[in-house]
């Protein structure tokens, strides 16, 4: 099929920044929008498409910052960066969110699009039989 990829991107380039990212943004967001000394307006800039983070990121964020799953996040990553395979077992709804089915595939690409504060088929895509939503720019299929 031919689909060489221009840029490969590690996982922990795409997880390790959200932490730092979500608490400048969360700290321009409580100060309505403007940033101080310790947060720089490019925090406030989605660096994976260029454009000012979105309401719905916020809102997203602190859903995601309630979940069980954040709060082991720098551990998940301790190990992850350890092992060469990892198995996640968790409640459900509790944030792990893995399935490897046609469905989900779609939905969970959709799903971290959004929190992504990015469009599918961009930046996050996916690729499953007979139907491929990526493209050039995409880091995270």
């Amino acid at each position: 099929m031919g689909s060489e990829r221009k840029r490969k991107i590690s996982l922990f380039n795409v997880v390790d920044d959200s932490s730092s990212v979500a608490a400048k943004a969360l700290k321009a967001a409580a100060n309505g929008g403007m940033a101080n000394s310790t947060t720089t307006t490019s925090s406030l800039v989605n660096r994976w498409n260029g454009r000012p983070y979105s309401q719905r990121f916020y809102e997203i964020l602190e859903v995601r910052k309630n979940l069980p799953a954040w709060h082991q996040k720098e551990e998940f990553l301790k190990v992850l960066k350890q092992n060469q395979t990892l198995i996640l077992v968790g409640e459900t709804g509790s944030g792990k969110t893995t399935q490897p089915r046609r469905v989900a595939a779609m939905s969970v690409s959709r799903r971290v699009a959004e929190e992504m504060d990015v469009t599918i088929g961009e930046e996050v895509g996916y690729s499953i039989r007979f139907e491929d939503c990526s493209s050039s720019r995409t880091v995270l299929k």
